[in-house]
């Protein structure tokens, strides 16, 4: 057995600096209350489970466990529709606990329940916190469920930014090119890459429009948008890129409709 000061089978004392170590601190006290908290929560007993997590927070206003409840308060108030107390409570808990693990759901949640207000400038507020989620927690699960749900946002309310050589486009372009870029294997990435395809095509971009669908095609073989067979065509029939077609006509899946023309399409 190692001592504090020495090595394996030594009998040295621990040194100084060693027993100077503070000791560990104490478990945090607020976690049997969050698990009753959740259990209750689990039963649909939402005023108690409430009543607790508000004595987590009064009791604990330092714990490790504060922030969790804070955010189980604000889910409860969604489930009885009560907007404006989830809202205040996410906002809470963001200004008291910014950096903590559970402060990306809270904005991300904040966004949510602010585009379902009755404010009038809830879709942009909305946009501004979902922007939040992705800059500032990017290595976040919420990060890309921020920038799809940003996307949806813009183009249900038609925005439009200036970007680069494309000129005028959707907002929401620029969204989900954001999203397939940074979060390419990420749940709603999918529908991302598919969605920024259609939109490249829409714009006339055909070669952004094929390099999106043979993404696709590349990261979700599986999917059910025959993406790499809109990719080949494109290389071959608008762009007369025959090897990026080849290339393309090579990945469509067996369970494709246009397999057999792909296949063809292979042949010298």
């Amino acid at each position: 057995m190692a001592t504090a000061g020495g090595a394996v089978g030594s009998t040295a004392k621990p040194s100084a600096a060693a027993s100077a170590t503070p000791e560990p601190t104490a478990a945090d006290p607020a976690i049997e209350e969050l698990r009753v908290a959740r259990a209750k929560i689990d039963s649909k007993l939402y005023d108690q489970a409430l009543a607790d997590l508000k004595g987590v927070v009064s009791r604990h206003p330092s714990s490790a466990s504060a922030p969790t409840a804070y955010l189980l308060m604000g889910t409860i108030f969604e489930q009885q529709s009560r907007l404006d107390d989830a809202m205040a409570t996410y906002v809470e808990m963001r200004s008291r606990f910014g950096n903590s693990p559970v402060a990306a759901e809270a904005t991300f949640r904040l966004a949510e329940a602010t585009s379902r207000s009755k404010r009038e400038d809830r879709d942009r507020s909305a946009l501004v916190l979902l922007d939040q989620v992705a800059m500032t927690y990017p290595d976040s699960d919420f990060a890309p469920k921020a920038l799809l749900r940003k996307a949806l946002i813009e183009e249900r309310t038609k925005l439009h930014v200036i970007e680069g050589t494309l000129g005028s486009v959707p907002s929401s372009l620029v969204s989900y090119r954001r999203l397939i870029d940074k979060y390419p294997s990420a749940e709603g990435a999918e529908p991302a890459f598919a969605r920024l395809a259609e939109m490249y095509e829409d714009l006339k971009r055909y070669e952004l429009a094929a390099d999106t669908w043979y993404g696709l095609a590349r990261q979700f073989p599986n999917n059910t948008r025959d993406a790499a067979w809109r990719a080949g065509d494109l290389y071959d029939k608008r762009l007369k890129n025959m090897d990026k077609a080849h290339a393309a006509y090579a990945v469509v899946p067996s369970s494709s409709s246009h397999y057999r023309d792909a296949q063809k399409k292979l042949q010298p």
